[in-house]
């Protein structure tokens, strides 16, 4: 075979090698990363929708159809798997892909490709552009309402999100605009300045930022029903009588912080004082509101609705000892706001803590002190009283009940002042007559 005649088989041998590379199909199996494009020369790409619809466990994402495809892949990327991976494919007539290989509260990207047979081949078109999607978080389910005069407090499980939004209704009437909640660990609100003995519905949907940076929200919860409580009819006149008015005024003149749901416990029977950090409940809270509420009066200083505080409860608690009063082995597992206020029963640590519950609502610096009462330290009894601070001074606050009719109560007194009026019985801490 001659020089020429050589040549001229290797070009063909070669031509036909490229032509067999050239006709191989492309692989079907799951690709990460994007495939190489090849035009289909009687279509374009598929046109990607950015409108996609999605729940807490699926998204569906949209194209238009490419001319002559016969078929289509689907790719997906997430934060959680950085890459782009082939999750599906879809037939010609398909112009929609449904992922239901998704968690609730998380950010996708798609984009499609067209494909089309051709033999044995398999010819793909360009990249769509890409879609971004979320799933929606999961929607959340109300576990407790609780409900005061003019407010109510409603409360839900946590669910995967960014945030919550609260929505209320008065029966008859339309939803609220939603109240926003930014935290997802934040599952209660208080709902305010609502109309007293009326019927409220309240429900709550979750939401989730996206990495697109929109907002995608969950369906609404179930409602779930609450009413207001009635304000209580006034009480009759307890013979309210107004201590003096320098007491009432250091009351007025201390600077008060924003309302507190937590006192301390402060135990001075001993040398050293032992503190115990007492938190008020949320009923509780709102039994405070309602007496607030019902007396505080549009003329009274703070000082002054102290001072009627102090009386009424003197006044008012049945001293539970079993004789001037029900024993007090069926008081003790309730609360002390709820005896004091709802049972109208107990004794000094009931009463007491009671006022400090109400200065501390009021934003006091108020506390608790387990003590002693008596004339020595040999002569003492158990007791336990209120003290506040003002500006750097420690007073009194006592209702100082023994089913004695309310003879004996301190508002605002230094320890020096009450001595006086109890037949000289001293406070007693930390081993000192006070």
């Amino acid at each position: 075979m001659s020089f020429k005649t050589k040549a001229a088989a290797l070009v063909m041998a070669a031509v036909a090698v490229g032509s067999t590379l050239s006709a191989m199909p492309v692989s079907a199996a799951v690709q990460t990363s994007a495939p190489a494009a090849y035009d289909i020369s009687s279509s374009k790409a598929p046109t990607a929708r950015s409108v996609y619809t999605s729940t807490a466990k699926s998204i569906t994402i949209n194209w238009d159809k490419a001319d002559g495809a016969t078929g289509y892949y689907i790719y997906r990327w997430s934060s959680s798997a950085p890459t782009w991976v082939r999750i599906g494919t879809a037939s010609a007539a398909a112009s929609s892909y449904t992922d239901k290989k998704v968690t609730a509260s998380a950010s996708f990207k798609y984009y499609v490709v067209a494909f089309k047979k051709s033999g044995s081949k398999r010819i793909m078109s360009n990249r769509s552009g890409e879609i971004s999607a979320c799933t929606k978080p999961s929607a959340p389910t109300i576990v407790d309402t609780s409900a005061d005069t003019t407010s109510f407090t409603v409360s839900w499980d946590r669910v995967k999100c960014s945030g919550y939004e609260v929505s209320y209704m008065k029966s008859g009437g339309s939803w609220s605009t939603p109240k926003k909640v930014t935290s997802s660990a934040s599952t209660s609100l208080d709902i305010t300045g609502l109309k007293a003995d009326t019927k409220y519905s309240v429900r709550v949907r979750a939401f989730v930022k996206a990495d697109n940076g929109s907002t995608v929200y969950s369906s609404w919860s179930s409602a779930a029903n609450v009413n207001t409580k009635a304000i209580p009819a006034p009480e009759p006149d307890f013979g309210y009588k107004r201590s003096s008015q320098y007491l009432i005024d250091r009351l007025d003149k201390a600077t008060v912080s924003s309302k507190k749901n937590t006192y301390y416990e402060c135990n001075r029977q001993g040398d050293t004082e032992k503190k115990t950090l007492i938190t008020i409940s949320d009923t509780d809270m709102a039994t405070i509101k309602c007496f607030v509420d019902t007396h505080y009066t549009s003329d009274m200083t703070d000082g002054e609705f102290l001072d009627y505080t102090v009386q009424w409860l003197n006044k008012k608690i049945s001293y539970a000892d079993g004789y001037h009063g029900p024993a007090y082995s069926t008081i003790w597992n309730r609360s002390h706001v709820d005896n004091c206020f709802n049972y109208k029963v107990g004794q000094c640590i009931q009463y007491n803590s009671t006022i400090c519950a109400v200065m501390r609502y009021l934003g006091y610096d108020a506390r608790v002190v387990q003590g002693w009462r008596g004339s020595s330290l040999g002569n003492k009894w158990q007791h336990f009283w209120c003290e506040v601070t003002i500006n750097g001074k420690d007073y009194v606050m006592d209702s100082y009940n023994y089913g004695t009719d309310g003879d004996w109560y301190f508002v605002c007194a230094t320890y020096g002042e009450t001595r006086p009026y109890s037949y000289n019985s001293h406070y007693i801490m930390n081993n000192k007559l006070m």
